[in-house]
């Protein structure tokens, strides 16, 4: 996939930006305090399951484990009653998905995206996508944001959460993905490593503070910030 010069050039423009201001946009985030009740108490409570197992390939094989993630995700919007797309899968799919992936889950659990040297994050890239596009989560074709929202509980400080009002808005502009799944992921994964390293340390200083849960979570969080207090004040103003 070949993207367009002009939006490379925004994409490196706004990422170059996000890590100038990556404090003043994380505090923007908790000051929205979007984050509350179920979709925060169940988040926090996944992670705290998760960092009571020996590694997160032993969490998956944990059926209370997985019901905590399910539940998170349903308190994350991605399940409603009614008609439309934004559906779970049945329980036993989502298990069933996991299972199959479980000796990859054990070798990334060992990679940070903090840590990640830019030589082996095309590989890393490549096991985080294939892991999510054939997760069964959401009932939809595409897979971006349900599977990166349940792998990112799976490896928190490696794949940060990936939605259309936030992510997708702050790298490609609008909430639309013509271009497919798999290579908008490939093309944001590496400005997500790149924001990671020259963050590190703020990105350190706030971990276990509210929903600053684990490294990747603090990255999402500073996303959600920018677009608060910058793409979306432009647009309303």
């Amino acid at each position: 996939m070949t993207w367009r010069a002009d939006t490379t050039r925004r994409m490196g423009q706004r990422v170059s930006e996000l890590i100038e201001n990556f404090d003043a946009c994380c505090d923007a985030f908790d000051r929205a305090n979007l984050f509350t009740g179920p979709s925060a108490y169940f988040h926090s409570k996944t992670i705290a399951l998760l960092r009571q197992y020996k590694s997160p390939g032993d969490a998956i094989l944990d059926k209370s484990f997985l019901e905590s993630l399910y539940a998170t995700l349903t308190a994350w919007g991605m399940h409603r009653m009614g008609p439309g797309n934004t559906k779970l899968v049945d329980f036993k799919l989502l298990v069933d998905g996991f299972g199959q992936f479980g000796h990859v889950i054990r070798k990334l659990s060992a990679v940070r995206i903090v840590d990640l040297p830019s030589d082996e994050i095309g590989h890393v890239s490549d096991q985080v996508w294939a892991i999510i596009s054939k997760l069964r989560i959401g009932q939809g074709e595409t897979k971006i944001v349900a599977g990166s929202k349940a792998l990112h509980h799976v490896l928190p400080d490696l794949v940060p959460p990936i939605d259309r009002e936030y992510t997708i808005r702050f790298f490609f502009h609008h909430k639309s993905l013509s271009q497919g799944d798999r290579a908008a992921f490939h093309e944001m994964f590496p400005y997500f490593c790149r924001i990671a390293t020259e963050s590190r340390r703020k990105i350190e200083t706030r971990i276990g503070k509210g929903m600053n849960t684990s490294t990747a979570k603090v990255i999402d969080n500073a996303i959600v910030g920018f677009v608060l207090s910058r793409l979306k004040k432009a647009a309303d103003a």
